[in-house]
């Protein structure tokens, strides 16, 4: 067999995929949860519809940005592992949960306090008048959706990624009845609308959670692991090493999440027509860009391990495979929203102008899927090289600073819309992706 230095192109993408799928299938179940709400909430129409793409808009940015700290957690219990050390694993998974409750209470008590600032954001008044109690349920769930992300963070640093996997999915169902449920008063419960839809997200995060505690407490193969005291005994230096993984890669979701986030507040300047068809296209942006994700995730992990063995030729087989499966996965991704933009829309929302103007969404879409793809697999290929400050500073440029306001010229000033307003996304991923592999060409001769 092929040395890990000479094996061949074919060798290393089998490997990456084998291990990016199951973290594929987590990413992809995660959106679902988002993609089934936008499904049913379009039922009830524009506003309800634009209202929860408000909210979403609002709430996406602590929990992606929160989600990519506790990256560190998969990390440092890998390493744990590798040690042979049972002992540090329980007291990762202890400071994770901790962190991850410290966090989420900050967190929530500033959405809660930012829900009296709601009509500041430059929304149609019906939209942030739907908006209230929905978005007061969405906020509450931001700690069960971390404190299961904690726990299945460290099962997957264990290589245990399979029962993650089904609570994700046992989530997602229901999910899914709870929505038929409350949102449209089934089974002689009172029809509650869109807050009936946050109040489903809500249970299923709690019960995520805790599905994922009792995995974690009852598994015979868990138990060499688990903490001693879970709420006693912290120490400094367990949060440590916890913050310095984990704060570059939350800086990185905060700034690309950040300039999402923000260009859906834009468009939902433009009425409730076109932030309802900014979250359909969002939607399935989001649902497409898992694949490259968990490539990209995938990639890191095995970057990482030829980094840390000396081998620049793997390194760069490995991440050049990876960039290459991308770049014809994107290609199919786009295609199929250049093509079928508008047909999609029309599952989510029967209003012809939020259809029509999602169509016109989904062509920007697909331009800028390689785009996408690319700079995330570089990104992954880069961290792990443990090259993190200066992809930190190229995304924060690439988006904040060139995106965001390019969307809002080509959006306001030159009269695009809400398809302006993405072209402005699109030029932000092209760039970034150009810088990030740029970084990748300057560092491996070095490697």
């Amino acid at each position: 067999m092929q040395s890990e230095e000479s094996g061949s192109w074919a060798d290393h993408l089998k490997a990456t995929l084998r291990l990016a799928w199951p973290i594929v299938a987590g990413n992809l179940g995660q959106i679902l949860i988002g993609v089934v709400d936008t499904l049913m909430i379009g039922r009830l129409g524009v506003v309800p519809l634009g209202a929860a793409s408000f909210v979403n808009n609002i709430f996406v940015v602590p929990l992606v940005t929160l989600m990519g700290l506790l990256v560190s957690v998969t990390v440092l219990v890998a390493q744990a592992k590798g040690a042979a050390d049972p002992r540090r694993v329980g007291r990762l998974l202890k400071h994770g949960l901790a962190l991850a409750l410290a966090l989420s209470t900050v967190a929530i008590a500033l959405l809660l306090v930012n829900a009296s600032f709601l009509d500041r954001y430059g929304q149609e008044a019906e939209v942030v008048q739907a908006a209230g109690g929905y978005y007061w349920l969405i906020s509450c769930s931001l700690f069960p959706a971390l404190f299961y992300h904690c726990l299945k963070s460290g099962s997957e640093g264990m290589g245990w990624s399979n029962p993650p996997m089904l609570v994700l999915f046992g989530g997602i169902g229901l999910n899914v009845v709870l929505n038929w449920i409350l949102i449209f008063g089934e089974l002689g419960a009172p029809a509650l609308g869109l807050e009936g839809a946050g109040w489903a997200t809500l249970v299923s995060r709690i019960a995520m959670a805790g599905g994922m505690m009792a995995f974690v407490m009852r598994a015979k193969r868990f138990r060499p692991y688990l903490p001693r005291r879970w709420f006693r005994n912290y120490e400094l230096g367990e949060w440590k090493p916890l913050l310095r993984i984990g704060v570059p890669t939350a800086m990185q979701h905060l700034f690309e999440v950040g300039a999402f986030g923000g260009a859906g507040i834009i468009v939902g300047w433009l009425g409730a027509e076109a932030l309802a068809a900014h979250q359909v296209a969002m939607s399935c942006a989001a649902l497409a860009f898992m694949i490259p994700l968990g490539i990209s995730i995938a990639c890191g992990i095995r970057v990482g391990e030829a980094f840390g063995a000396g081998r620049p030729q793997a390194i760069r087989r490995i991440y050049l495979s990876g960039l290459l499966f991308t770049f014809f996965q994107t290609l199919v991704s786009a295609s199929v929203f250049l093509l079928l933009g508008e047909w999609i829309a029309g599952f989510f929302v029967e209003n012809p102008s939020v259809v029509a103007l999602a169509g016109r969404i989904f062509v920007v879409v697909g331009l800028f899927q390689i785009f996408d793809g690319a700079q995330v697999t570089c990104l992954g290929a880069l961290r792990g090289m443990s090259d993190v400050n200066l992809p930190v500073a190229i995304t924060f440029v690439a988006y904040w600073l060139l995106a965001l306001p390019s969307g809002y010229g080509f959006g306001f000033a030159l009269g695009f819309g809400a398809p302006g307003v993405w072209m402005g996304l699109a030029l932000g991923l092209l760039v970034a992706a150009l810088a990030l592999m740029l970084r990748l060409r300057l560092i491996l001769p070095r490697s």
